[in-house]
């Protein structure tokens, strides 16, 4: 069983596995911290079943929109019942190979799922092909690195080996493709690093 497999056949449970208000809370704390503009284009990457993209929903105005990409279509399916906004594009896409243009996103969001991509230098590259110069880019988790990597060890099969690196190697992986790193956070209860597209 591959990803794709994998994240389609729990898409029908994958809301159960967390408390969608405590997630959806931390999120607009996390999004009001990023200092988003309301017209913007946002890249939700890695959407699985519409958890941010609900909530950029609900802080952008009516001139932003929202492209959300996952790699498992029954994941979109889900998401696209429960999110209806019309500011939205669902699209089904690999990481590696975006669908869009040059230059085309203001702001690459990746909530969960960094870990889950193979190449993660090719992910990198790519994202840099579609966000605007000085636009930007934030992997982020709600929880800890430790935390996240148990839990992907523990599922086993097409995730078991999906590990999130120490925050410090992930800003090393960023500033060698072309951004610069504003930030980043590596504690027990939450993994984050922003940047901007620079080269």
């Amino acid at each position: 069983m591959d990803r794709r497999e994998y994240f389609d056949g729990l898409s029908s449970r994958w809301d159960s596995f967390t408390d969608a208000a405590k997630v959806q809370g931390a999120l607009a704390t996390m999004l009001h911290g990023f200092g988003l503009r309301s017209d913007e284009h946002i890249l939700d990457l890695g959407c699985g079943t519409g958890n941010l993209t609900q909530v950029l929903c609900s802080v952008l105005g009516a001139r932003g929109c929202i492209t959300a990409v996952d790699l498992a279509p029954a994941m979109i399916a889900t998401a696209r019942e429960r999110v209806t906004d019309p500011r939205v594009q669902w699209v089904v896409a690999d990481a590696m190979s975006l669908p869009l243009p040059d230059a085309s996103v203001d702001r690459v969001i990746c909530f969960s799922a960094w870990a889950h991509f193979p190449d993660p230098w090719r992910v990198a590259k790519e994202l840099g092909r579609v966000i605007r110069t000085d636009g930007q880019l934030h992997i982020v988790h709600i929880d800890g690195r430790d935390k996240i990597n148990a839990i992907h060890t523990g599922a086993g099969g097409a995730i078991g080996h999906d590990l999130l690196p120490p925050a410090a190697d992930l800003v090393s992986l960023l500033r060698a493709v072309g951004y610069a790193v504003a930030g980043e956070v590596d504690t027990p209860d939450s993994y984050r690093v922003s940047a901007r597209w620079v080269q």
